[in-house]
């Protein structure tokens, strides 16, 4: 009788792990949404001379302009807004491109503090499932096709 009451609260305490550690958290795996394509005609990398980012980021809003990134990628398109924060230290622009309805393409300049500059940037639609982004790589900007869902969150 003495060991009754412990043995049954060590009974119960493994009964209750026991059915604790069989349940399973189950995550809602998200529906695959498939998005039409905007840039299948356009490679998946495309190298982009610096020299014709730094005339975008002069441009005014209301201005209409012909962006050619390389001899791959040309793009008409309208300043939709410009903006320049901490003394001109970065410095952005977003243009709605009239040839690729929905898309948009943002360049930002942001200089260092011991005066060197770069930049990034993205053409991306929300309508569509690829977009892309500016990187660098090895000193050289780069243009990288990318699935819209990799690039946002919901």
């Amino acid at each position: 009788m003495k060991y009754l009451k412990p043995g049954i609260l060590c009974l119960f305490t493994i009964c209750i792990c026991a059915i604790t550690s069989a349940q399973k958290i189950l995550n809602p795996k998200e529906p695959e949404i498939k998005k039409a394509r905007l840039f299948n005609d356009i490679p998946d990398r495309v190298s982009v001379v610096a020299s014709k980012l730094t005339p975008l980021l002069a441009l005014k809003k209301g201005e209409t302009t012909n962006i050619s990134f390389s001899d791959k990628i040309t793009f008409k398109g309208t300043v939709a807004s410009t903006a320049s924060k901490y003394d001109d230290a970065i410095r952005s622009i977003v243009i709605k491109l009239d040839d690729r309805p929905g898309a948009t393409l943002t360049v930002s300049r942001i200089k260092k503090a011991d005066g060197t500059e770069y930049y990034r940037g993205r053409i991306i639609s929300f309508q569509h499932g690829d977009c892309f982004e500016l990187k660098t790589e090895n000193g050289q900007y780069i243009l990288v096709k990318k699935n819209f869902e990799d690039m946002v969150n919901d």
